[in-house]
């Protein structure tokens, strides 16, 4: 009787233990995937030790991470920084992610580090690790083994564009795709009653409030096809809590996008119509080169007037494979997994689209979402093994396509044969491998195939493309304590530099012991503790930017020096004084007719060297406090203080116009002694303010996000609907049943 009952109450205790140790076993493949996918991103620094700090990476977003993180630190939630002028817009720069919580911890990381290279290092493996789990769990999710989905998603984080476009540069859009594959199988996971909709509510407000425009429409896409995939199955009820999971999705997104729809007026970034201009559109042919590892698609993208990497590239094993694959695996449970071909078959059409569909412009950005089905698709076929009955047809099938595929790749690029023969020694003896194992009834043995080849064509591509040519590398330093020594000192107060990047590079070339030991472009500046109008912005300002002809990454034109010093709407003042300049650097030999000699007046010469010459104004700035830049003659100033970035208050008595030495973004708001005051653009977008006559008057600006008003409201009632859903699924899944 007492072993009984001994016998009764350990029963319960080894179920859990079971139940526990096979969460643990789940946990491991993920975590294979995890150090895997961590190792081979490793694989690029090994020639370019810059890979991750590279074109907009380093011109914007790190240097852009660094100062947020500094400001989180100091207790600052930044939403603007006037300091920075055209590329100060922080909340309009939807891609800035400001209401992303995970991108706001890793600003403080970036912030905390002492090298910008090493923290974008950091930060994209971890989105790479991200993405690469959101593929295999997807994979899960419709049927795949662990190994064969495995297998796909340490392949994709390293593919062509992934790796050498959104890796490397354009990390917004690295981080929204990431969200969007977890987003994918959560939100199926809970269609099919297995997973709280807390998870895909989680995922789907991370992928919106990434603010990147991609991963926003991917979440519809998402949404879509799911909802299709249980309309075929005529699931009803689920169709409509998708629906309301979805709408509580996208109520937490408006807020990253409506201060740049709302605020677009006054930028270049305005919705655009639907025109072809060929840039960055690739073919069906250049898809169809999925597997050639050295296939440079002849595809514009800035210069050359071909991919200098492998864009198209997914991974050396699917085309050589697909004759021993199974394709009837693919199509089981075609209802099911309608939303697969569904997916793909959107972005197909997507990828091969015009240049510009309103927002959305450059569809090669989508390359890697056309991937993300065939990836799940291979991996469903993979989990059934490989084909084996007519082996002679197949083997012949694989040796042909190997041979068109560097065919493909060779005739694009004739004079790299060097770099197509080891791509095809390594995709035929891969594909050799692969298939001697199953023969030999090792199937085991085929993950490790599969990606010990996927480690080697990548070590092979990053030997001999060791980087993305086709954008800007800028080759900045980036330590940050270097940076600070060499500049801050140096360029004091306002700063404006005359340059433009080509004429540095051609005469002082890319280097820190080159150009950049007196000259820096996009917001590096900023890190470098120089208070610059010069930066990085991806929407601009156009009345700012017309005025300096400046370019999104901070060099304006040779016949910007002497707009600086002309009268400036009719305010008795230059264009200098109205921006409060102190310092102007002027490249050397860039502005026709400069003569060092002869400075502006109220003005000297600081410093000469073989780059630059270093203008100083004489004279202190009036009201040092403030933004103040100057009053019309009726109007006495008694005291003007910068409040933060987003506020100013000014004490005054008299009539008349004053302007302030920043831009009149929409979001700007003025009042005297509590009365609105209409806020309006002076010279080169200048705040302006009309004050009306007062005789101990008090003006107020205020800066809060155009559309905020309306996102965060938005916000709040998008998380409650999430949150409140999800507790109520849960209620009503512990609740016992009767009956």
């Amino acid at each position: 009787m007492t072993e009984t009952r001994r016998d009764a109450d350990a029963a319960p205790a080894q179920e859990n233990r079971r139940q526990a140790t096979e969460r643990l076993s789940g946990w491991r493949t993920p975590l294979v995937v995890s150090v895997v996918v961590g190792l081979l991103a490793l694989f690029p620094l090994i020639k370019n030790r810059i890979f991750y700090f590279w074109d907009d990476s380093a011109a914007a977003f790190l240097p852009y991470w660094h100062e947020i993180g500094n400001q989180l630190l100091s207790g600052t939630w930044p939403v603007l920084r006037p300091d920075m002028w055209m590329g100060g817009n922080l909340a309009g720069e939807a891609q800035i992610s400001l209401w992303n919580p995970v991108s706001l911890l890793n600003y403080v990381l970036v912030a905390l580090l002492p090298d910008l290279a090493v923290a974008a290092t950091m930060v994209k493996i971890e989105f790479m690790i991200v993405l690469a789990l959101g593929v295999y769990f997807l994979a899960r999710e419709y049927g795949a083994k662990e190994f064969a989905a495995a297998v796909v998603a340490i392949s994709l984080p390293v593919s062509g564009y992934t790796l050498y476009v959104d890796a490397s540069a354009w990390v917004a859009g690295l981080i929204g795709f990431a969200y969007l594959t977890h987003f994918w199988w959560s939100l199926r996971r809970f269609s099919r009653g297995r997973l709280n909709p807390i998870v895909p509510f989680v995922f789907g407000a991370l992928a919106m409030t990434t603010g990147n425009p991609y991963g926003a429409l991917g979440v519809i896409v998402v949404l879509l096809v799911i909802g299709v995939e249980r309309l075929l199955i005529k699931d009803i009820r689920k169709f409509w809590e998708l629906v309301l999971v979805g709408g509580a999705v996208g109520m937490t997104g408006l807020v990253a996008f409506l201060p740049l729809l709302t605020g677009a007026a006054v930028t270049w970034r305005q919705p655009s119509g639907i025109y072809n201009s060929g840039f960055m559109v690739p073919g069906l042919g250049d898809l169809l080169a999925m597997s050639s590892p050295t296939y440079l698609p002849r595809v514009q993208m800035f210069e050359p007037d071909f991919t200098t990497f492998p864009m198209a590239y997914l991974a050396w094993f699917i085309l050589p494979l697909a004759p021993w694959l199974s394709f009837r695996a693919m199509r089981a449970r075609l209802r099911e997994r309608f939303g697969i071909f569904l997916f793909g078959t959107i972005y197909l059409l997507m990828t091969i689209a015009p240049s510009d569909l309103w927002l959305f412009r450059w569809p090669a950005r989508l390359i890697q979402y056309v991937y993300l089905p065939v990836c799940v698709l291979v991996a469903i076929a993979l989990s059934v093994g490989l084909r084996t009955s007519n082996w002679r047809r197949r083997a012949l099938g694989s040796a042909a396509l190997i041979f068109v595929g560097t065919y493909q790749s060779w005739a694009q690029s004739p004079q790299n044969i060097e770099w197509h023969a080891p791509a095809f020694v390594l995709a035929a003896g891969g594909t050799a491998a692969a298939v001697w194992v199953v023969f030999k009834h090792r199937a085991k043995l085929l993950p490790p195939v599969l990606v010990t080849g996927t480690a080697l064509v990548l070590l092979m591509q990053v030997l001999v493309m060791p980087m993305n040519g086709n954008v800007t590398p800028w080759y900045f330093p980036h330590n940050v304590a270097e940076l600070k020594d060499r500049f801050a000192d140096r360029y004091t107060g306002n700063t404006l530099q005359v340059a433009e990047i080509w004429p540095a590079i051609e005469r002082h070339g890319y280097s820190p012991n080159g150009a950049w030991r007196d000259l820096l472009f996009g917001n590096m500046y900023h890190v470098a503790g120089v208070k610059a109008q010069n930066s990085y912005t991806g929407i601009g300002y156009n009345s700012f930017a017309n005025a300096l002809c400046m370019e999104y990454h901070g060099g304006v034109c040779p016949e910007s020096y002497n707009e600086l010093w002309k009268e400036a709407g009719g305010t008795g003042r230059t264009l200098a004084d109205l921006m409060r300049l102190e310092t102007v650097v002027v490249l050397n030999g860039f502005v026709p007719g400069f003569d060092a000699s002869r400075p502006p007046a109220g003005w000297s010469v600081r410093q000469t060297t073989d780059i630059v010459t270093v203008l100083h104004r004489d004279a202190k700035i009036d009201w040092p406090q403030g933004r103040l830049a100057n009053a019309a003659p009726g109007v006495r100033v008694g005291d003007d203080l910068s409040t933060g970035f987003t506020g100013e208050t000014m004490k005054y008595s008299g009539s008349g116009r004053v302007t302030f030495a920043m831009l009149a973004w929409p979001g700007w708001s003025a009042t005297v002694d509590g009365k609105p005051l209409e806020v309006r653009q002076g010279p080169a977008g200048l705040l302006q303010l009309d004050l009306p006559q007062s005789a101990n008057g008090t003006v107020q600006l205020r800066y809060f996000p155009p559309g905020w008003s309306l996102g965060i409201p938005l916000l709040g009632f998008g998380v409650l609907v999430g949150v409140g859903f999800s507790v109520l699924v849960a209620v009503r899944k512990r609740r016992p049943r009767t009956g």
